[in-house]
């Protein structure tokens, strides 16, 4: 977690920081380069660590939105005080807009087919990444049915599991400049240092928060995902998958009895 009262003077790094209030942290800084206020939209499970972990090694503590003990924090009770509720990397546009000193100059994003995004987290769940008994405990479910369940939660309750459900295009606004996960992080980064009119690195950019073999993912949970997905889809140039019948009545009744329990788990940091 990053320490937003630690932060070196910005005359030290020759960065101009822009303070304002997220979360329960108290001041968290926006960025400028160059004389632009630069704001990363970080769409969860795309790739946004391994950038935002090579900004901080870049240009230090001053690069900010970020609170990566928030899951922690939020178990601990910062669901109490968390308005959002969610962690500051996290933020979906609308959110952002009302957090930052300014509007920003400069927006990118990384985003990533959903189908593959779902399966990853997935993965990062059963890995127990949330960081609960129980959290963990839902991933091994099989992928159709802890699928309809993630997304019949996050349609009660958008913010929950700290936003990672919500469309990516809640996050990016329009203008911004879009990478493709599947192009390599590289480009992002390459673009950034160009924006910033600093000398490009060629270094590779790890994945920081790799989540392991990609499940088998059923036609049905495909076709879930293209509906739910479909502005993603249709906004970001990837190929929906074929449409395909919902599951049974069954299926549902089952799930939608177990939405209630999962958000008042959530709300109360049990998840």
């Amino acid at each position: 977690m990053i320490n937003p009262r630690a932060f070196p003077s910005p005359s030290t790094l020759g960065l101009n920081v822009l303070l304002t209030t997220i979360g329960a942290d108290g001041p968290m800084p926006s960025l400028t380069l160059s004389g632009q206020l630069i704001w990363f939209s970080h769409c969860p499970k795309t790739g946004g660590t391994s950038v935002e972990q090579f900004m901080v090694a870049r240009w230090g503590d001053a690069v900010g939105h970020l609170h990566w003990g928030w899951d922690t924090w939020w178990r601990q009770g910062g669901w109490r005080l968390a308005d959002p509720p969610n962690s500051p990397q996290h933020l979906v546009w609308e959110d952002a807009v009302k957090h930052l000193p300014d509007r920003p100059d400069v927006v990118f994003a990384v985003v990533r087919d959903p189908v593959a995004r779902l399966a990853s987290e997935y993965r990062w769940q059963r890995r127990g990444r949330r960081g609960t008994f129980l959290g963990r405990l839902l991933a091994f479910l099989p992928f159709s049915l802890w699928l309809e369940l993630m997304l019949a939660t996050a349609a009660k309750h958008p913010y929950v599991f700290d936003n990672h459900l919500r469309p990516q295009s809640d996050f990016v606004p329009d203008g911004a400049r879009v990478f493709h996960l599947e192009d390599g992080l590289h480009r992002a980064v390459r673009w950034l240092m160009e924006t910033v009119g600093e000398p490009i690195t060629e270094e590779a950019l790890p994945h920081a928060l790799p989540s392991g073999t990609k499940p088998r993912i059923p036609a049905q949970s495909q076709s879930l995902i293209a509906r739910y997905f479909a502005v993603d889809y249709a906004r970001f140039g990837y190929r929906s998958p074929p449409l395909c019948h919902d599951r049974s009545g069954l299926g549902r009744l089952i799930v939608a009895a177990l939405v209630p329990p999962i958000v008042f788990l959530y709300e109360r940091g049990r998840l």
